[in-house]
């Protein structure tokens, strides 16, 4: 199973038994991917994460030399992936709705880990494994992990990003019809660097794709369409609500949304392929 499927898996909520593939480098055409991604291996990181489990079980039961502080486990900025959270991740991600959820939950996953090893240093053993079998240990761990598994394929499929540029056109609608609270500026919406899909150009899809010639096109595009954007809601703010309505409609505006979508669906059916074709080299 490769890396990617294996991620997958773990979202639907179906983690799979099977081996997942030894990775090769991210590449633009490679035909798997690394798991690791924005200085940080998820595989590891799941991994290592739900050892969290074994370790205070371990403790628990006195069958572990750990030295385990309750001052220390209960923060989320400790451990490895709290580290990349808040340096790393937080600069790759924070785009990303689905960064800070994971972000929210890690910080309740080791409150609740804290808790674990407060009782068993109290000497409670049994409410230390009632905690650590139930409760918001359990939750938060597999929300952790699930989210994890979530950043990775939104990563590498670009899904959160692609959703944002979708809902352009309904943003500018809404602004020129006076629908919208948005404070929408020419001079940010007419750079391609400050939109969601523009941050996943510049950054993680970058990093994943920035050597396929696909990718190029993309990026290319993209800047076009956010020109294209720009010219709208310029039109909008000068007054002219019939004129903006129309742009979004026909010329250059459609177009170029259109071709943004044409360029990113290309991209991921070439990935595809390529897995295929080494699936079958295999």
């Amino acid at each position: 199973m490769g890396i990617l499927d294996w991620f997958k898996s773990i979202v639907r909520g179906e983690e799979s038994s099977a081996p997942v593939s030894a990775a090769s480098p991210a590449a633009g055409g490679g035909a798997d991917l690394s798991s690791e991604l924005a200085g940080l291996n998820f595989k590891t990181a799941v991994d290592a994460h739900m050892k969290w489990k074994v370790r205070l079980e371990g403790y628990i039961n006195g069958t572990s030399t750990e030295e385990l502080k309750v001052e220390v486990v209960c923060r989320d900025d400790q451990c490895p992936l709290g580290k990349w959270i808040y340096d790393k991740g937080g600069e790759k991600f924070g785009f990303s709705e689905t960064f800070f959820d994971m972000k929210a939950h890690h910080a309740l996953f080791h409150r609740s880990a804290g808790g674990v090893l407060a009782a068993a240093q109290a000497g409670d053993k049994a409410a230390a494994l009632k905690l650590l079998h139930s409760g918001d240990y359990v939750k938060a761990s597999e929300r952790v992990k699930m989210l994890l598994a979530r950043m990775f394929v939104i990563a590498s499929e670009g899904t959160e990003a692609i959703d944002s540029h979708i809902r352009w056109k309904g943003r500018l609608q809404a602004y020129i019809n006076g629908d919208s609270k948005e404070d929408l500026k020419v001079e940010i919406v007419s750079r391609d660097d400050q939109c969601t899909l523009g941050h996943w150009i510049n950054g993680i899809g970058g990093e994943r794709f920035g050597q396929s010639p696909v990718f190029a096109v993309v990026r290319s595009r993209h800047a076009s369409f956010h020109r294209c954007a720009g010219e709208v809601l310029a039109v909008a703010q000068q007054g002219d609500k019939a004129k903006a309505l129309h742009m979004l409609e026909e010329g250059a505006y459609p177009d170029a949304s259109e071709q943004v979508a044409e360029a990113i669906v290309h991209l991921f059916e070439q990935q595809k392929i390529a897995a295929a074709q080494a699936k079958t080299a295999a």
